[in-house]
């Protein structure tokens, strides 16, 4: 992939407390998703968090630090974060008690994300009470199903708690001609006119030339009343 028409998405940032109100533990595994064009130069494509334990509050922190590195040559098929959770029972015996995912932002800067993960329900009364008994909750036969809309048409979910995710993005977009908010940002930090959708549009020019017409023109019609009186 040539880097002078290349998008590059650096990312780093920690997966930091979560709440599961039936959980006393957790452990987090993180995975990256990236479809098209686009490619992971940078990165483990999975992390795996240690057990951690509630403590007299209801959250628990998880603390797992990642960095990645995105490159792709169009905004499309964005990159995604996926978040598998788990928990152990009394005996020891670990299952999934939550699937998540995210789409790292598209604007550049700190972000704070809160991932509501979710199990899949049972399609029959049979086998929810087979679950009880056997204490095993539904599972997707992909963990990374989360990151799609496909095959999830019928799917009935429940929503079992929520994981806070702190995001530091960057992107490089080089010669692509795409443009992202941080750089009309840097562009307009000199300008008295807030950033608009005027500035958006790409049209500031012709209203800064309009401006100027305006001006001139009620200048000359207070010459005009003068020399008029």
């Amino acid at each position: 992939m040539d880097n002078s028409d290349s998008l590059s998405v650096n990312i780093h940032g920690l997966v930091k407390i979560a709440e599961f109100p039936q959980e006393t533990n957790l452990c987090v595994k993180l995975h990256t998703v990236s479809s098209g064009d686009w490619k992971i130069s940078n990165g483990d494509t999975a992390l795996l968090s240690s057990f951690c334990y509630r403590g007299d509050h209801k959250k628990i922190h998880i603390d797992l630090p990642f960095e990645y590195t995105f490159k792709g040559t169009s905004p499309f098929m964005w990159p995604r974060l996926v978040l598998n959770c788990f928990s152990k029972d009394v005996s020891g015996k670990d299952g999934v008690i939550g699937y998540g995912a995210i789409s790292i932002p598209t604007e550049p800067g700190k972000h704070c994300c809160r991932v509501y993960c979710f199990l899949p329900e049972t399609s029959s009364t049979i086998q929810l009470i087979i679950s009880k008994l056997r204490r095993v909750n539904s599972e997707f036969i992909d963990p990374l199903l989360t990151a799609s809309s496909d095959g999830r048409n019928a799917c009935c979910t429940t929503t079992t708690g929520y994981v806070d995710v702190d995001l530091n993005v960057s992107v490089k977009h080089s010669d692509t001609g795409y443009q992202f908010s941080s750089g009309f940002a840097d562009k307009n930090s000199n300008n008295t006119i807030s950033p608009s959708i005027i500035e958006l549009a790409g049209i500031n020019k012709n209203f800064e030339i309009r401006e100027k017409s305006l001006e001139h023109t009620s200048s000359e019609e207070d010459s005009e009343e003068i020399n008029s009186t």
